[in-house]
């Protein structure tokens, strides 16, 4: 064997310590310490999966732990540790919250984790977010200090919202007559798994079908018309969402009416998501523009928005929700108007609203909301040739929130990594 085979041989592939996920870390404890103090406890338990990505700063045990409950967290004021068998401790350690801080109690993989847990919480007085082993359940209180967003949060949120709308837009651009809902739900899902993104919730809504299934999912009917392409999608433990409607050939005159009406909900719910303000007083803005348009029960037939973090669903907007905006927060606005329904995630941040979810090739709608422009977008246009050619002096295809789709980015257009970062030790040990 050569030298350099030896070399080889003794290369071992290691995590590159990440400095700001360990503040965060380190902030998440804080923030439990005072619940500590204010509830009169020694410990927290956490067992809900979005919990423990939270305090981690992305840890997933979802992703190597089978149904159930394997891995527990469990935070004093001076410690915190992972809970676990002996076939996830390595993952855990090594991929999932590398050089964060935590200690390690485990078990064989056949003996249960409840014991684990009870000898953990033995002799001490001990709050859960699931109320097991004669612990006091605060998960309520678990859920608020989840909000406000941290600066790696919000960092985060930006880029899977670019990742999300990249394969989004992509799928839905590149429908074509004919097309199944469940073959551009499952391009949809390949171009987010392969950025180790999870698809949380597809939706691909064809033809109308959504407007009696409002939460219509796919199906194996073809597309022949039009379509709404909507997804939930999660990574590092947080959730994105957006919506992208797509026509084909031709734009029925029914959807564009509807979608101009629904722009303006869109827009307003953004424009008036700001901190300080409770949901209760945001929603009267958007339910004034259903009733201006003569359509004051269509907001009833599906939701219209939610708080959005670490499920897909933090706290839901309902007329009488006392609910405060406090920033950074994210909201995910999709309000409906018959089979147009929009979609976007905004982050409601001190200086205003941000729509994450912004796209930089999908055509625009600019709607005015007290003298202030809200970009919103619009119907992508996909023509044939022919028919490119034959409506080329149509007006609707003149109109400016429609163009035909040819030239969006290609799948490999955005290289940035999402994974944890890996190099090479070199070192001979």
């Amino acid at each position: 064997m050569s030298a350099g085979e030896v070399d080889d041989a003794v290369r071992r592939r290691c995590l590159v310590l990440d400095k700001q996920r360990l503040a965060d870390v380190d902030e998440k404890h804080a923030r439990v310490r005072k619940l500590l103090t204010a509830a009169g406890a020694d410990a927290l338990l956490l067992q809900d999966h979005a919990n423990i990505a939270w305090f981690t700063a992305g840890a997933d045990p979802a992703r190597c732990t089978p149904e159930g409950c394997q891995t527990s967290l469990f935070v004093t004021d001076d410690a915190r540790l992972f809970a676990t068998n002996a076939v996830d401790s390595a993952q855990l350690f090594e991929r999932e919250a590398f050089g964060l801080g935590f200690q390690l109690k485990q078990r064989e993989w056949f003996q249960p984790h409840a014991k684990l847990v009870e000898d953990l919480c033995r002799g001490r007085k001990v709050i859960s977010d699931s109320g097991v082993e004669g612990t006091r359940s605060v998960a309520q209180d678990v859920a608020r200090l989840r909000q406000p967003l941290t600066d790696l949060e919000v960092d985060r949120i930006r880029r899977l919202s670019k990742v999300l709308v990249h394969a989004v837009e992509i799928s839905a651009g590149h429908i074509r007559p004919g097309v199944s809902e469940a073959s551009v739900a499952g391009e949809l899902s390949n171009r987010l798994i392969r950025r180790t993104v999870t698809p949380v919730r597809i939706q691909v809504c064809a033809d109308g079908r959504n407007v009696r299934y409002r939460h219509w999912s796919y199906s194996e009917d073809p597309i022949e018309s039009y379509a709404t392409v909507s997804c939930v999608a999660k990574r590092w433990g947080l959730h994105v969402a957006v919506s992208r409607t797509v026509c084909l050939n031709q734009v029925p005159e029914q959807l564009w009416a509807a979608h101009q009406k629904a722009v303006l909900m869109h827009a307003t719910g953004i424009y008036f998501s700001r901190t300080g303000e409770q949901l209760k007083d945001i929603w009267p803005k958007v339910r004034r523009i259903y009733d201006k348009f003569g359509m004051p029960t269509e907001w009833q037939l599906a939701d219209q928005a939610e708080i959005i973090g670490y499920r897909a669903m933090e706290h839901q907007l309902t007329p009488d929700s006392e609910h405060e905006l406090v920033a950074p927060t994210a909201i995910y606005w999709h309000p409906g108007v018959n089979a147009a329904l929009m979609g976007d995630t905004i982050l409601v941040m001190p200086g205003g609203c941000e729509i994450v979810t912004r796209s930089a090739v999908w055509p625009q709608l600019r709607v005015q909301v007290k003298r202030h422009d809200v970009s919103c977008c619009g119907l992508l246009l996909i023509q044939h040739e022919k028919t490119q050619e034959k409506n080329r002096d149509d007006e609707l295809a003149k109109t400016p929130p429609l163009f035909a789709g040819l030239h969006l980015p290609d799948d490999e257009s955005d290289g940035s990594r999402m994974d944890s970062i890996w190099e090479l030790d070199m070192t001979v040990h």
